[in-house]
């Protein structure tokens, strides 16, 4: 699969995942949709970039959110 494929995929699951759950530490999405921790990373900020998501520090982690 083509790496651009694959990370749209992925951010179709991290937003599928928001949607339903809410509010999500960007270690816990990760678990939540049992993605390789960069793939995640890559679709977390592809959708950042498309002004989907908030993501805010909270103590030592991040939180990701839906806009």
């Amino acid at each position: 699969m083509e790496m651009t494929q694959a990370v749209g995929e992925t951010a179709g699951r991290v937003w599928q995942a928001l949607s339903e759950q809410g509010p999500q530490t960007l270690s816990g999405l990760k678990k939540k949709i049992n993605g390789s921790g960069p793939l995640v990373e890559l679709a977390v900020g592809w959708l950042a970039r498309e002004d989907k998501i908030a993501i805010t520090q909270v103590k030592k982690s991040l939180e990701v959110r839906l806009k």
